[in-house]
């Protein structure tokens, strides 16, 4: 039998592709550039790792606002510091009527669906789906509120239904940042604009200002990117870098306007694609040659803004992530529930932070320069922006009905306070929600009395793990407060972890509250932990996340050794004080305010050509100590003082510019791309061209054969 040579081509060449193709999935898998088996159940793994702690280092302010949801998601059994609004609705929200848009596309209608649980006779009050947020707050005492202000230019004019390419511009109303005129305690439903300085001076009016427990931020609408696609009767192209720009920066001047202690966020984009070019890439090809994405044209935008309005118009660089990493089939995992999914969904947090990480995705792959997420956004606000805070107003990694969404959420809230993230608030893509916010509460609320992980981060190491991460915090600079939060990833194997404490702090046993692949319920462990010389030996099971509470007293150093003494009396009188002033979240300096607008009759304030200055205060504290702190009580949580922080308070002190210094060459490390990217860029050239040569030959073929 003679074999022609030219007959093997084409299914060599498509078995070679084959093999690409499965090389290129098995990536994520990777750690430091080792690949695991090709669709392993697990990551490559330990049966034991050592843990250091140490209680004097690296102390860093845990911001509270981390700890947040959104506004959609039921919030029985939750507790939480932040609720905000987040609805693609929002953008066409008429606060005056409360009338929305269904934001369906083609099949898009106006009702108002945002208000109908509240009955008939009050749908029409103005702002009362703000109201349904502050009530929501108000009930299950969340002292944080943040309210989603339009932007789009349009807002529904009615509550008709169904709307057509042909009814044009009768079913819409205007949206105006400024009145110039004055406001009124009822606005006017009769013209053809809606006003958003008068929205935010309405509810300043009803609610208070920001430093007097008002509503908390404003966020510059939701996902403008979105809005062609979801409003094409209303918007008729993509917007562009330059109005987006233009357009936040009035919006928060005329917020900044009426109430200077309240914080601004902006760009509110979600996905990589929106951050490299807001969705479009015709456009951003005019900017692409000087800025490496949208974020730093974003920020250079609004500090020029914010210099020539002299004022800070953005106080919080806000994104959304929802996890776009894809399992074996290429089918996202945040909606999925197979073995494979639920595997990918333990690691997908580390595209927030590691750059040994590469995300089974291919947007991810094809923009690998601008992962990890936090550090690039971090060098981006550095160089083009410094002083302005970073918020992930939502994110989701799926799986709320299952543990490895409940560990994925742990894992990004050590992961945001690791970072010094401002705020964070879930945002949950299904009614299944219950391992999520197990989350949340293992950290705000784990004994369910009110017991929280701390306000001060400390050095905590577990060698680079990946099958297991590492949270440990305490109350200020009380090294006796220590809160210890642990991960076991792995599917099927217990760990070893052996601990060691570094503190002044003696510390004799620890109580563990945990929750598992078999419940949601965080429970309290039965047998506590011994610790001995501060170090214990603890076995993790598979898939459950610990919180462990230690229990000890300060060191008392004989006076017979004056050399120990004078070591110990330093290191008590000086625990607080060693602490970072950026960081220190228990000692609360004299705060200084700006005066605000009293409180007059809204009919006779007006804002038209006016400016303040902005507020400065000290960072908000939280007594996890106290039974008090169930939901983060306001009196423990000074939601005021730490919004009202505004451009002075956010500009880096002399101190923590120092540490930033310090930190720079290990921050930049982690954001060079490593030479496993430069492979998955190899990898997907090669299964492209691979296939087009299949396709060739397969054209060939069928000429020769058509002969």
């Amino acid at each position: 039998m003679i074999i022609n040579k030219r007959s093997l081509k084409r299914p060599a060449a498509f078995l070679f592709a084959c093999c690409m193709f499965t090389a290129l999935v098995s990536l994520p898998f990777a750690n430091a550039g080792k690949v695991s088996a090709m669709f392993s159940s697990s990551y490559r793994d330990t049966d034991s790792i050592s843990v250091e702690i140490d209680v004097s280092a690296e102390h860093k302010a845990i911001s509270p606002y981390i700890y947040g949801i959104n506004s959609e998601t039921s919030l029985s059994g939750l507790t939480v510091n932040a609720l905000k609004q987040s609805d693609p609705r929002l953008s066409s929200y008429n606060w005056e009527t409360n009338f929305s848009n269904s934001a369906d596309g083609e099949n898009s209608s106006n009702n108002n669906d945002l208000v109908k649980s509240y009955p008939a006779e009050r749908q029409r009050e103005p702002a009362l789906y703000t109201d349904n947020l502050v009530s929501k707050a108000k009930r299950y005492e969340i002292p944080s509120r943040y309210v989603t202000l339009q932007m789009m230019g349009a807002a529904a004019a009615d509550s008709a239904g169904a709307v057509y390419p042909s009814d044009g511009a009768v079913r819409w109303k205007r949206v105006l940042f400024q009145k110039h005129d004055s406001f009124f305690s009822e606005p006017d439903i009769t013209d053809d604009s809606v006003y958003m300085d008068e929205y935010v001076s309405f509810l300043a009016n009803k609610y208070g200002y920001a430093v007097d427990g008002g509503i908390n931020g404003y966020f510059l609408d939701n996902e403008p990117e979105n809005w062609f696609e979801l409003y094409p009767y209303a918007v008729t192209r993509q917007i562009t870098s330059d109005e987006l720009i233009a357009r936040s920066a009035e919006l928060a001047g005329a917020v900044k306007r009426i109430d200077p202690t309240a914080l601004v966020y902006g760009p509110s984009i979600s996905g990589i694609e929106a951050f490299i070019n807001l969705k479009n890439p015709d456009d951003w090809d005019k900017h692409a040659q000087d800025y490496s994405w949208f974020i730093d044209y974003y920020l250079n935008g609004m500090r020029e803004a914010s210099e020539a309005a002299g004022t800070r118009l953005l106080d919080v660089l806000d994104i959304h992530y929802h996890t776009e990493a894809t399992n074996g089939l290429l089918e996202p995992i945040i909606n999925g529930t197979d073995n494979f999914s639920n595997n990918t969904r333990l690691q997908a947090p580390r595209i927030l932070w590691d750059s040994t990480y590469t995300e089974n995705s291919v947007i991810a792959i094809m923009h690998n320069q601008h992962i990890p997420l936090i550090p690039t956004l971090e060098a981006s606000v550095n160089m083009y922006y410094p002083g302005t805070k970073i918020s992930f107003s939502e994110y989701n990694f799926g799986g709320g009905g299952h543990i490895s969404g409940g560990i994925a959420v742990a894992d990004a809230l050590g992961i945001f306070a690791e970072y010094g993230v401002h705020m964070a608030c879930l945002k949950p893509n299904s009614s299944e929600t219950e391992y999520q916010k197990s989350g949340i509460n293992i950290y705000t609320n784990y004994d369910g009395n009110g017991g929280s992980f701390g306000d001060t981060l400390v050095k905590s190491d577990n060698s680079g793990d990946i099958m297991s991460s590492v949270y440990a915090a305490i109350n200020g600079g009380d090294e006796t407060s220590l809160k210890v939060l642990l991960i076991n990833k792995n599917q099927n194997s217990s760990k070893t972890t052996d601990i060691a404490i570094e503190s002044d702090a003696v510390f004799e046993s620890a109580a563990v509250y945990s929750f598992d692949a078999d419940s949601p319920e965080i429970v309290l462990s039965d047998d506590g932990i011994t610790v001995e010389d501060n170090r214990l030996s603890f076995d993790m099971e598979p898939l459950t996340v610990y919180m462990l509470v230690f229990s000890g007293e300060k060191e008392i150093i004989s006076v017979d050794d004056p050399e120990e003494t004078t070591s110990a009396e330093v290191s008590d009188i000086t625990t607080e004080q060693n602490i970072p002033t950026e960081t220190s979240v228990s000692e609360m300096n004299t705060v200084t305010t700006v005066s605000v607008p009293e409180h007059v009759a809204a009919e006779t304030y007006s804002t038209a050509g006016t400016s303040a200055p902005e507020v400065t205060s000290v960072p908000a504290s939280e007594n996890s100590d106290s039974t008090a702190d169930t939901a983060g009580s306001a009196a423990e949580l000074p939601v005021s003082d730490e919004e009202s922080d505004s451009s002075e308070a956010s500009a880096l002190t002399d101190e923590s510019r120092s540490a930033e210094e310090d930190g720079s060459n290990e921050k930049e490390e982690k954001t060079v791309p490593k030479a496993v990217k430069a492979v998955i860029i190899i990898l997907t050239s090669a299964v492209v061209l691979t296939m087009v040569y299949v396709i060739v030959q397969d054209r060939v073929l069928s000429k020769k054969l058509q002969k």
